[in-house]
């Protein structure tokens, strides 16, 4: 995938995703404990290394667990770093481009993404992937209360290890924006994405309860014919410079925040 284009991933590059989700070769295990391992990579696109979290779901189906991530409406009820999230259009029938914001710990700066995300579902008892990257869409131009992050490549893969469970894969090779300092990373890395996993998880056993009192037959990302957003108009597709994007960002005064002044421990909170 190439920063900045609409783009339509084919059978190759599934494979290639799947390959970095479950090959070690490369890798550095930065955390390893209660079903959940997280892994770094350098990254040749970013400062920031690539990561990625392998997590087995136990008592819950790789189809809840694809519905739950895909449902935009259930996400605000789980995901308390979400501040704002939605579709802009639809690319095809399984492909849309939407934004996404992000609450920062104090004094960090929020951050916000526009994406284009394209799914492949296999079926039941079968993978499904889900893919994002980044695109200039003219509609969504910066924000001056956010960084504008970059998503080189982002993605899940959930595998089916039996009726009700399942092998859950997340991977990221993004750039924050912004001047962030090398101490928040490791914190991500070690607190706070183990700390998501088990939200994750959490969110699934409420799902269905959820979900049969709102809307319980809608799930576009099932069934396509079920999409109401408007559709893609190539000439809302900007030109996207990863460098001219990260310079924009740079000069926040982040990088001298010291670790003793952020309560980072605390910022995804447990229910």
């Amino acid at each position: 995938m190439k920063v900045g284009e609409v783009f339509f991933p084919d059978d190759q590059d599934f494979r290639q995703f799947k390959n970095e989700c479950t090959i070690d070769q490369g890798w550095t295990i930065c955390y390893d404990k209660s079903s959940c391992r997280v892994a770094t990579k350098k990254n040749s696109s970013s400062l920031f290394d690539v990561l990625r979290v392998q997590s087995e779901f136990n008592g819950i189906s790789s189809e809840l667990l694809y519905d739950v991530i895909h449902d935009g409406q259930f996400r605000s009820q789980w995901d308390t770093a979400m501040l704002e999230g939605y579709e802009i259009c639809s690319v095809s029938p399984n492909s849309d481009i939407g934004y996404y914001s992000i609450k920062s710990p104090t004094p960090f700066k929020n951050r916000d993404f526009v994406t284009q995300r394209c799914w492949l579902d296999f079926g039941q008892n079968s993978e499904k992937y889900i893919l994002n990257h980044s695109v200039n869409h003219l509609r969504e131009q910066p924000r001056k209360n956010c960084v504008r992050g970059i998503s080189y490549l982002t993605g899940y893969l959930i595998v089916p290890s039996g009726p009700s469970s399942c092998m859950f894969y997340y991977m990221t090779q993004s750039d924050p924006g912004g001047s962030l300092p090398a101490w928040l990373v490791n914190k991500v890395s070690k607190v706070l994405v183990p700390k998501l996993i088990k939200k994750l998880a959490k969110a699934c056993t409420k799902y269905d309860k959820w979900k049969a009192k709102n809307q319980p037959s809608y799930k576009p990302w099932l069934y396509p014919e079920q999409m109401t957003l408007g559709r893609y108009n190539p000439t809302e597709i900007g030109s996207f410079d990863v460098n001219e994007t990260l310079i924009a960002s740079a000069n926040t005064g982040e990088a001298t925040v010291g670790e003793n002044t952020v309560e980072i421990d605390n910022y995804v909170k447990d229910d």
